[in-house]
């Protein structure tokens, strides 16, 4: 199994701390006047979050200072949070970086491998929006400003669903061209949609990336597998409670129980007989043996 490989302790054997990893998308000062397809939190709400986790002490810190830790460089502080920004967007930067900064934060932005992409319009590639993603200046100056810069593929396709050749190319050659632009390595990916699978993580492994974010689908507890970090979505539902609430409670072991339990009822569901199926001769058969016949209407 790729867990085992990946669970990573420092030199005192101390136990990973469950580090909460927040997923925001766009960071507007004014909401959409249309329904949107895109996630996005106001700018205004979104520095109502910045204040809140500094109330509580919260001290941001990047996957690359995570690393470090692993390696026994860094210390953490007391209540580690990881803030994350998929896509790469240019309000990202113009918006969320500002505010951030001003509370003395940092985050992480995956941004796309594709330098020609201008917008976000990978599920409507006919239609303009008003998506504009950052450029490779942007980048920069945000990697200067303590950012971590992460890559987010090459295209933003459903890495689930295409063969190993385009997987290798979407993974591999987005790492290579942000580390051109950065001439760093770098060492954090999100995979588009948040879809993963075991396939999906071991081409990220062997890409050299060391760690990797879907959203819904990882452990529960930070560190159990570093291919498969399980992310807080934050969008714009999510008022000051909420938000609250998420990061103060174990919200993600909530979530993850939850969708333990969901998906045992549906394989439970899945091995029920079905009447018409099961029905052979006016008897019941369940599981390829002969039950004991029951009265059935005809």
């Amino acid at each position: 199994m790729i867990n085992a490989e990946l669970i990573q302790n420092n030199k005192n054997g101390e136990v990973n701390k469950n580090i909460k990893v927040l997923m925001y998308h766009r960071v507007l000062w004014e909401k959409p006047e249309e329904e949107v397809k895109w996630h996005y939190v106001t700018a205004t709400e979104f520095e109502n979050h910045m204040k809140w986790l500094d109330r509580f002490g919260y001290t941001t810190i990047t996957f690359t200072d995570y690393l470090l830790y692993q390696l026994g460089d860094l210390s953490l502080p007391k209540k580690p949070i990881i803030i994350t920004f998929d896509d790469g967007y240019h309000d990202t930067f113009e918006n969320a970086i500002p505010i951030m900064l001003k509370y003395n934060m940092r985050g992480v932005i995956f941004v796309m491998g594709n330098r020609s992409m201008r917008r976000a319009n990978w599920d409507d590639p006919e239609i303009e929006n008003d998506c504009l993603l950052m450029n490779d200046d942007q980048i920069r100056m945000a990697e200067s400003f303590g950012f971590e810069i992460g890559a987010h593929s090459m295209n933003h396709l459903d890495l689930i669903s295409i063969n190993d050749e385009d997987l290798g190319h979407e993974i591999m050659w987005s790492k290579f061209q942000i580390e051109q632009i950065l001439g760093k390595p770098i060492y954090s990916f999100a995979y588009p949609y948040g879809r993963v699978d075991e396939r999906v993580q071991m081409a990220a492994l062997e890409a050299g990336f060391r760690f990797a974010c879907g959203v819904y689908t990882g452990p529960a507890w930070f560190g159990e597998n570093n291919f498969d970090i399980r992310r807080i979505a934050i969008g714009d539902e999510i008022g000051s409670l909420t938000f609250l609430l998420r990061v103060l409670t174990p919200f993600e072991y909530v979530e993850w129980s939850y969708a333990k339990i969901k998906d045992t009822t549906l394989t439970r569901d899945r091995k029920k007989p079905s009447l018409d199926n099961s029905r052979k001769n006016g008897k019941l058969v369940k599981d390829g043996l002969q039950q004991k016949p029951e009265v059935l209407v005809n």
